[in-house]
């Protein structure tokens, strides 16, 4: 069970896991500083941040990623929250205002305000009322186009779906519809939303072939789909799973290139055809799914293997996009923001450190290492970090005990001691900053802590 090609042909990494709290640090002290063009404030005194070091827009999936790792909101932010959420059509969109969108925005624009509201505005009555009223318009929608979002997008003012090329078509979108659904059905107590996610992800689990577009819709998915079958429900797990740890029609990358591992990195979507979505990867969609798979392991233990083995290759290669020693387009943009992208091969090089068509290196990329730091603790033991599988549970309606995943890949028994995060401090007071944990793992076996 839950055995894959791609991850049984996966070494150990080889390559040192970079200190993800110093990347942390200078990325957050290069962000927030106005100066450096990234941080904006309007007139009304709200913040936003471009997705891109060299441009200027303002976009949901750059903002509430930024804002779920502050640990004090931001002057504003309450209000700069609810400009997303579209006061006709009551739905939260990626840009303010904007009534047309691709699906994989829509869909990963209301889960990432779904976290937020999680964490950031968890007793705000209207931050609840919007995370409702969001989740009818996406059901309304789903019940408009049939169920079938195989299309590149919705238009909520002709309230219809709209493709301009074929190859934009997402019917993977419906996995990360049943997430939301889960999520405001949990949250809400709304159990027509429950039903509605099982619905979604009985259809996701009944494609023949991968319907991969964008990792969010799949990462998401497998969160939710674990959630569902720990609670009894049939379903295809081993399946949905599959199509993000997939290297023939999905988005996983395995092996090198000219000598560099690429384990472990995302490609960043279906694309023209199966070669160009090979012969690159992206820094969002390499972090992104880890806040989603690692603690779908709290529900459904037997996922432990394969996930802390791909996990431990996402992190550790992840430092390619920094083309630290390789060939990268911006050097003289900040270091302290991953570029967007690595090609295969590029002018010549290969790898290279690059970026898409929108810019070169990426704030919504690098946010996400707030994320990881708090997500994987250091042990001493090489390959053998502390996952934390509660703190990114955002399924989870109750206040949690810290939960921490040790996976030992290795022929003997290894013992190591971590620290919980610094988040973790304001949620649980009675425990000590600093705090050491010890803890042994047997040989090639896992062990779950909860404090």
């Amino acid at each position: 069970m839950y055995t894959y090609k791609s991850i049984k042909k996966m070494p150990l990494p080889t390559r040192q896991v970079p200190d993800y709290e110093a990347l942390t640090e200078d990325f957050n002290t290069h962000v927030y500083n106005q100066a450096n063009g990234i941080r904006y404030i309007d007139t009304d005194g709200n913040t936003y941040f471009t997705a891109y070091s060299e441009g200027k827009g303002n976009e949901m999936v750059t903002w509430g990623i930024l804002a779920v790792s502050q640990e004090e909101p931001w002057p504003g932010m309450a209000k700069t929250f609810e400009n997303y959420f579209h006061p006709k059509h009551k739905i939260y969109m990626n840009t303010p205002g904007s009534t047309k969108t691709e699906y994989w925005y829509l869909l990963y624009v209301n889960t990432l305000a779904g976290v937020v509201y999680r964490c950031v505005f968890p007793d705000c009555k209207n931050a609840y009322t919007r995370m409702l009223e969001s989740a009818e318009s996406l059901q309304r929608m789903a019940v408009c186009i049939g169920y079938d979002f195989n299309d590149q997008g919705y238009d909520f003012t002709l309230g219809k779906a709209w493709t301009n090329k074929d190859i934009y078509r997402q019917p993977d979108t419906i996995g990360g519809y049943a997430y939301n659904m889960l999520f405001a059905g949990l949250h809400g107590k709304r159990d027509d939303f429950i039903a509605e996610a099982v619905k979604g992800i009985k259809l996701y689990e009944s494609f023949e072939n991968n319907p991969w577009y964008e990792i969010p819709n799949g990462g998401t998915a497998v969160l939710a789909a674990a959630w569902l079958k720990s609670k009894g429900h049939d379903i295809n797990l081993e399946k949905i799973l599959g199509y993000v740890l997939d290297t023939e029609e999905g988005p996983l990358q395995t092996g090198h290139w000219n000598g560099e591992s690429v384990d472990g990195l995302m490609m960043g979507w279906r694309g023209d055809d199966r070669a160009y979505a090979i012969a690159s990867a992206y820094s969002m969609e390499t972090l992104m799914p880890l806040p989603f798979l690692l603690p779908a392991v709290k529900y459904v233990p037997e996922m432990a293997k394969s996930i802390t083995k791909y996990a431990l290759n996402a992190v550790a290669n992840f430092d390619l996009f920094y083309g630290r020693g390789l060939y990268e387009t911006r050097p003289d943009l900040s270091s302290a923001v991953p570029y967007e992208k690595l090609e295969r091969e590029r002018d010549g090089h290969s790898p290279a450190a690059c970026g898409d068509f929108m810019g070169h290196r990426s704030v919504y990329g690098g946010g996400y290492l707030s994320w990881t730091n708090a997500i994987m603790r250091p042990t001493g033991c090489e390959h053998m970090p502390a996952w934390d599988i509660s703190i990114t549970d955002w399924l989870d309606t109750e206040a949690q005990a810290p939960t921490f995943l040790l996976y030992n890949h290795e022929n003997v028994t290894r013992t190591g001691s971590f620290t919980p995060s610094p988040w973790w401090y304001k949620k649980r007071p009675d425990l000590t900053p600093g705090e050491e944990i010890e803890v042994s793992v047997s040989p090639n076996s896992m062990k779950i802590i909860t404090l």
